[in-house]
């Protein structure tokens, strides 16, 4: 039993729990007994010296349960050794009243007693101690009793919560080195399920950057008109070559987010301004990669809101719209799409439309990867969601909806 705590804290936690159950139990046995004394002191007040040793043997349990040192612990067992013997010379001397030793009052200081084991910090150190608890408890009693007139019998109610007591405390040990045991094969597993997402990360990297890139790029070489490439075509294809060349797998930094031609801002520009957030941004250069292949391509809606997307947000989006304005060039059989910015407090959205010939999500090929892991999968990794909304015919409206910046109202 962990309690889902790390190994090294498990021992300490168990421990605390069974010391702190042991003492409430001795506390309560301590105020039953000075409860009964006290009624019986009401008509022999000679009594009364042996509530103030039980309260006091109970004040110094709960000095000991707050500060848990050896030393309290020494104390408590030699001053619980001769509170026993006062507490049953003093109870049994009452005549008339008792007819054996046995008696569940007389156990009462005995039981706590023995608690003292419970505070042990290791299971055999809890039973040392519980049975150090027990032979002076019975000692003491027994010497007692033979100052009395009451014949002595076995005390069933003492030996009971000993027994019990180093039983809880062998089988917490067994336990704890079994979960000891247990620990390294948990950590493998933790670390074996860590490794399969950072590989099913990665797998899901290399099929979108194929799709961003070769897919996109084989896409464009086919839809060229015969002749020599065209600049906007060469770009696209050094960006591509670039972003495979320098992409480092094991961190969420590559060639994408520095790639590319970027326009020149004024020097003087203190403030980045609406315009410059908006070229700067991967949803413009995914645009204009669309643009330069030929796509006509109307941005609508406030394009400022992509300022609050931090870096790799931004790039996974642009990376996005970018697959969803290829789908369109691929499959839509027609040369034109909008995309509209829109934004509320918590989120950004993208929408891209296209008024081609329109499919069936659930009907499509199992080989079509594009929305599949460029975009559905890209945006959810983010936090965002995806939906799609099309049908034969009628085009096809992609929605993309990731989280932002808090929007200051």
């Amino acid at each position: 039993m962990s309690l889902g705590l790390p190994g090294h804290l498990v021992q300490l936690t168990l421990a605390r729990a069974l010391a702190r159950a042991a003492h409430w139990f001795a506390l309560t046995c301590l105020m039953a007994g000075a409860v009964s004394v006290a009624v019986l002191s009401l008509s022999r007040p000679e009594l009364w010296i042996t509530v103030v040793a039980v309260l006091a043997m109970g004040a110094l349990l709960v000095l000991f349960t707050r500060h848990r040192r050896i030393g309290f612990a020494v104390a408590y067992l030699v001053f619980g050794t001769l509170c026993v013997y006062v507490f049953t010379r003093a109870v049994l001397g009452v005549p008339d009243v008792f007819p054996a030793s046995n008696m569940f009052l007389v156990a009462l200081p005995k039981m706590a007693l023995v608690m003292v084991g419970g505070a042990g910090s290791t299971a055999l150190a809890g039973v040392l101690w519980s049975t150090a608890a027990f032979l002076l408890a019975e000692s003491a009693a027994l010497l007692a009793i033979l100052g009395t007139t009451v014949p002595y019998r076995p005390d069933l109610f003492t030996l009971s919560t000993y027994l019990v007591l180093v039983g809880v405390m062998l089988l917490a040990g067994i336990d704890r080195r079994l979960s000891n045991a247990a620990q390294p094969a948990i950590h493998r597993a933790v670390q074996d399920g860590a490794n399969r997402q950072l590989r099913d990360a990665l797998d899901t990297r290399a099929i979108a950057l194929l799709n961003d890139t070769t897919v996109a790029q084989l896409v464009a070489l086919s839809l060229a008109e015969p002749g020599g490439l065209s600049p906007g075509l060469q770009t696209s294809l050094r960006y591509t070559l670039t972003t495979l060349h320098d992409t480092d797998w094991l961190t969420d930094i590559d060639a994408r987010s520095d790639t590319g031609p970027h326009p020149t801002l004024p020097e003087k520009a203190s403030e980045p301004t609406e315009t410059s957030v908006w070229i700067s941004s991967a949803v413009h250069g995914a645009i204009e990669r669309g643009r330069d292949r030929g796509l006509t391509i109307d941005v609508t809606g406030d394009i400022n809101a992509l300022s609050r997307l931090d870096a790799g947000s931004d790039r996974e989006v642009g990376l996005a719209v970018q697959q969803c304005l290829v789908n369109v060039i691929l499959h839509a059989g027609i040369a034109s799409a909008e995309v509209a910015i829109e934004q509320d407090l918590t989120t950004i959205s993208l929408r891209i439309t296209d008024a081609g010939r329109g499919f069936t999500e659930s009907e499509s090929a199992s080989d079509r990867l594009g929305l599949r892991q460029s975009v559905r999968r890209r945006i959810e990794q983010l936090g965002g969601s995806v939906l799609i909304w099309s049908r034969p015919g009628a085009g096809t409206s992609v929605r993309l909806t990731v989280p932002a910046a808090q929007k200051n109202s």
